[in-house]
């Protein structure tokens, strides 16, 4: 992954589904459209070379490599604020 092309507002975007477990949801968190949300979500798993979440009854699981990403991203976005 490069980092120099990383945008960071894919970041926002992935905390705000890692903490509402559903594209609708973290949409409404973060004031974007569930089709903004979903193909930023799209292009951080492109640039992650990972899934990031997979549908399961009811709500969105995370991944491994989600997990592992989630206290690092949500601190960085901590810092950053």
């Amino acid at each position: 992954m490069n980092l120099r092309r990383l945008d960071l507002n894919l970041l926002v975007v992935f905390d705000a589904v890692m903490l509402e477990r559903s594209v609708t949801r973290a949409a409404e968190r973060v004031f974007l459209t569930q089709s903004a949300v979903s193909s930023a979500l799209g292009r951080l798993r492109h640039q992650l070379d990972d899934e990031l979440f997979i549908r399961g009854p009811g709500k969105l699981r995370p991944t491994p490599r989600a997990l592992e990403l989630e206290d690092p991203v949500r601190a960085l976005l901590a810092e950053l604020q």
